[in-house]
């Protein structure tokens, strides 16, 4: 439903299409002949693991899954992408978990440079073994396969977010939209066209409002990027496994970052946008750097999405109470200000700041009155008033003309 919202391409969905026997759970009809098969293997307890031999084994109709994918793109004139969405874990050790592409989510990059005498030369062949093809067909269909292991609760949340950029309710809006699907199902709908599909999403939609999307990915990728409006990749930047924190060059924050930030959001802003929704795998600096961007450029309303609820610059402001505590450092017209709110960072930051700032004066904890705390804000009418009474004592603190202001957060 929602790639008919964004996509003039798609004509239409089917449900337990005959002509997709082996991935027939949805089909995705598009303009040209184009076609996209979803297979949904979600389990209750989720026990069994998504393993390679899981996906080789034969099935009761003596066809493993993999194989059953191959025939279905093989006769294809048009080739189509194939998905296997599941909720089982996939074992750290198993080679599916090592081969599937975190940008793309196939197999197929690593096993065409797979060299024969290593392991994953040997999967390979062994696939192309059980297809009964070469290793070129092999990967080539492969291309086309794309492995989508996701939890329920991060399926309902990538859903909401992308209801929010397409301008749909996104509270119990989900749960009406899984409700019309169930209801086609029981009914006996196999073939639901596009007029169809925006109908149904018609009660759904929002009062008109120019609404954009920008998607940051530093630390992860996000598995549907295509619905941004606007979107950034730099998690090549940011060498290691988890937790990524800092890129290859510390260069790239005023260089690549905060001018691509600032960029887009003159760019949306051209495009008469009025509210942006931000979404992405980043750290807390580079969230601040986004609001920072899109605040120079005035938008009416800024939001992110916090636990499926939305988080908003518009709206009610709930009074909450802020501390700032100052130590004098020495004569320096710097000034250093630790964010306690989540957590204090003044433990690490005052040591920092003696031993490498000469130019700072003056360190301010600025903190809850409750102390800092995940908990510490408990709505978006809290954040608000809690970034206003924040933002004000840093004014304060700013009256003599500090050369700059060192944030730690």
């Amino acid at each position: 439903m929602l790639e008919a919202e964004s996509s003039p391409d798609v004509e239409g969905i089917g449900i337990e299409d005959p002509e997709a026997v082996n991935a027939d759970d949805v089909a995705v009809y598009m303009k040209g002949g184009r076609r996209e098969f979803y297979q949904v293997k979600y389990s209750v307890d989720a026990r069994r693991p998504a393993t390679l031999e899981w996906l080789i084994e034969h099935k009761p109709g003596g066809r493993s899954m993999v194989r059953g994918f191959y025939k279905l793109w093989q006769r294809a004139e048009i080739k189509p992408r194939i998905t296997l969405a599941t909720n089982r874990p996939r074992p750290d050790g198993d080679p599916l978990a090592r081969l599937v592409d975190g940008d793309e989510d196939t197999v197929a990059r690593l096993l065409e440079r797979a060299k024969p005498g290593s392991e994953e030369g040997r999967l390979c062949r062994r696939l192309a073994d059980h297809l009964g093809e070469s290793k070129a067909d092999t990967v080539a269909f492969l291309r086309d396969v794309r492995f989508y292991f996701r939890s329920k609760g991060d399926l309902i949340e990538l859903v909401k977010e992308r209801m929010h950029a397409a301008n749909l309710y996104n509270d119990d809006a989900v749960d009406r939209g899984a409700g019309i699907v169930r209801d086609w199902v029981a009914g006996g709908e196999r073939r639901i066209d596009r007029a169809q599909l925006l109908s149904a999403l018609a009660p759904l939609k929002r009062p008109p409002r120019s609404t954009a999307s920008i998607l940051v990915q530093m630390i992860d990728r996000d598995p549907e990027p295509a619905g941004a409006t606007v979107s950034f990749d730099w998690t090549d930047l940011f060498p290691g496994s988890e937790p990524r924190r800092m890129p290859s060059d510390p260069d790239l924050w005023n260089s690549e970052f905060l001018p691509s930030f600032r960029r887009a959001a003159r760019t949306l802003r051209s495009q008469n946008h009025t509210h942006v929704l931000v979404r992405g795998h980043m750290r807390l600096p580079t969230w601040f750097a986004v609001g920072a961007a899109l605040a120079e450029v005035a938008y009416s309303e800024v939001s992110s999405l916090k636990a499926q609820e939305e988080w908003s610059s518009a709206g009610e402001m709930s009074r909450v109470d802020v501390e700032c505590e100052v130590s004098d450092l020495g004569s320096g017209r710097d000034v250093a200000v630790g964010v306690a709110l989540a957590s204090d960072p003044s433990p690490d930051a005052l040591p920092y700041v003696r031993g490498h700032l000469a130019g700072v004066g003056r360190y301010a904890r600025v903190r809850h009155p409750g102390g800092a705390s995940r908990r510490a804000i408990r709505d978006a009418a809290e954040a608000r008033g809690w970034a206003l009474g924040a933002c004000s004592s840093i004014r304060r603190l700013c009256q003599r003309g500090p050369e700059r202001v060192h944030l730690f957060m």
